[in-house]
């Protein structure tokens, strides 16, 4: 086959690939109303050793609604109603009430639980396959008021299955998603929460 030939047959494919991978992602996004399973998530320092290590639960109605559970090493619950931030940590018999504001909104739990097209924003591109995945890459339009360079999501069967974040400070946080359902009905009351008594509860909102 002639040069010239092969070389566009592999430029079509490359930007055939880009468009199904962003497609996709898109797609699953759009389609998606609520979102359940587990999560183990890793910290590690940049192309350095791993620094922490925690696995929970975690439940996501769209837009705007999540609860993040961490049950090891340490017992820790972020509840959002999609207005009022609730973060309970056990440990210190404390509760901070938040407001969910603009930082909020462009965190990744918030990337995974917000309604707004991805596009709005962060640029999207495809990343290639690796392990079995494909890749897609988001980097925030509004680099001041984030806190991630950028953020990559792996997919398998057209769902998100892994997210690694790269952060101002050099870290790396992977979060690998399993036992995951999707569109199921979840009580309203996951996405309230009552403080338990005898805890502080630091109101900031």
């Amino acid at each position: 086959m002639p040069r010239l030939l092969i070389a566009l047959c592999l430029f079509v494919f490359s930007a055939g690939a880009h468009a199904d991978a962003v497609a996709t992602l898109e797609h699953f996004f759009q389609s998606t109303t609520t979102l359940s399973g587990r999560f183990t998530q890793k910290v590690y320092e940049t192309n350095g050793p791993e620094i922490s290590h925690s696995s929970g639960t975690f439940e996501l109605a769209r837009p705007g609604r999540f609860r993040w559970s961490y049950v090891t090493p340490h017992r820790q619950v972020l509840v959002s109603n999609g207005h009022k931030l609730w973060i309970y940590d056990k440990g210190l018999a404390q509760v901070t009430v938040r407001a969910v504001g603009k930082t909020l909104g462009r965190a990744p739990i918030m990337l995974l639980g917000g309604g707004a097209p991805l596009s709005d924003a962060y640029t999207l591109s495809d990343d290639g396959t690796r392990n079995a995945l494909a890749w897609v890459k988001l980097v925030p339009k509004d680099t001041r008021n984030s806190q991630f360079q950028s953020i990559l999501l792996g997919l398998h069967a057209g769902k998100v299955v892994r997210m690694v974040m790269f952060d101002q400070f050099g870290h790396r946080t992977v979060i690998d998603f399993s036992a995951v359902k999707r569109n199921q009905t979840l009580p309203a009351s996951d996405f309230r929460f009552v403080p338990p008594k005898g805890v502080d509860v630091v109101n900031m909102l």
